[in-house]
């Protein structure tokens, strides 16, 4: 009867106090390992925010108030995967298995409750998915027809998952639902993200998340067409500090590029089309390199023919221009007219060529 008092007594501490309880079991977890919680800070960048100790599969810890809110991955040991899970007030319970820790599943709280339930779901839209996409209809078509075939199947289950992750928002309170636009704002333009934060309520409009969010469409109208482009310095093959506000008086096309980078690569023949054919009509080329290795920059641009105007970002700059021009993948190219107003951005290839022609010809 004691024991069950103290056990009572423990499940109405973490239940009552402003404490979160995580604890766990993880099978075939029978070697004792480290466990420690991660918070995620983007970029592939991570906080350790507790240590614990995983024995005989077991697994607990408390985590303080300050913590509530976010979600924190978990890593054992040297065990490949991660578990994820809400912190909450009350009692957190995470299960999974050595062999697949990534599909580990929380629950005990709203949040973990609602994510193990979109877990789900995805997944079985994931496998719906992959039925048609490898179907025998699909394998019976060749060349173009299966190409297309395959992109119309990935568009429609991608609207049908962004549809299930709105239907998550439900009264607009839902960490969870935050939680899996928050990893995938990156790839969202300024609208998109205003139309989603609108169905979140003001319970979350200050979470760490939701600012970013905001912060991001912000960033992003800046440097949106009709905005005067940011301008900002890089250092040139001389050694000398060429700046955007030097170019101004043409169209200047700004490419943010890498040597290492094969995509990167291929669209600088576009551009040194564009820049045989136009620069005596106007148009100069800014290329703007994230290269760590100075020379592989430099044979990069020797053995492209890259004769227009380069530059560098070197330490800290590179995290400021890149965060200035919200760049977050490479290539990325913006075209700027003679008065520094941004008039085009994320154009390659064709449509790079296509709108250069509508300027000069």
């Amino acid at each position: 009867m004691k024991g069950l008092l103290s056990i009572i007594a423990f499940a109405c501490l973490s239940a009552c106090t402003n404490v979160c309880h995580v604890q766990g079991r993880i099978e075939g977890g029978e070697k004792d390992l480290q466990v420690v919680v991660l918070r995620d800070l983007q970029n592939f960048q991570y906080d350790t925010i507790v240590k614990a100790n995983l024995h005989d599969g077991n697994f607990e810890f408390d985590l303080p108030e300050e913590y509530y809110g976010e979600a924190y991955e978990m890593q054992f040991g040297d065990l490949p995967g991660r578990a994820l899970f809400f912190a909450e007030r009350g009692t957190v319970r995470v299960e999974g298995h050595v062999d697949s820790i990534f599909f580990s599943r929380a629950s005990g709280t709203r949040g973990n409750d609602e994510w193990r339930m979109y877990r789900k779901t995805e997944q079985e839209i994931i496998q719906q998915r992959d039925k048609e996409m490898f179907g025998p209809e699909v394998r019976a078509l060749e060349g173009e027809l299966k190409v297309a075939e395959q992109k119309r199947i990935l568009k429609k289950f991608g609207e049908k998952m962004f549809r299930y992750q709105e239907e998550l928002i439900g009264d607009g309170n839902s960490l969870a639902a935050l939680y899996v636009f928050w990893k995938r704002f990156l790839a969202m333009d300024a609208d998109e993200i205003d139309s989603l934060l609108k169905q979140f309520g003001p319970e979350l409009s200050n979470h760490r998340y939701y600012l970013a969010m905001k912060n991001r469409a912000d960033v992003l109208r800046r440097v949106a067409p009709g905005a005067i482009a940011p301008l900002f310095t890089a250092i040139t093959l001389e050694g000398d500090s060429l700046s955007l506000a030097d170019l101004r008086g043409k169209y200047v096309i700004l490419d943010f590029w890498a040597s290492w980078c094969m995509p990167c690569r291929a669209e600088t023949e576009h551009v040194k089309e564009l820049y045989d054919r136009y620069h005596d009509r106007g148009l100069d080329v800014f290329s703007v390199s994230s290269d760590k290795d100075e020379r592989a920059w430099r044979q990069a641009i020797e053995q492209d023919g890259m004769v227009w105007n380069q530059g560098i970002l070197l330490g800290k700059n590179k995290k400021h221009v890149y965060e200035l021009y919200c760049v977050v993948g490479i290539p990325a190219i913006w075209v700027i007219d003679p008065e520094g107003k941004i008039i085009a951005k994320n154009l390659r290839g064709e449509k790079l060529k296509d709108f250069c022609a509508r300027l000069f010809d």
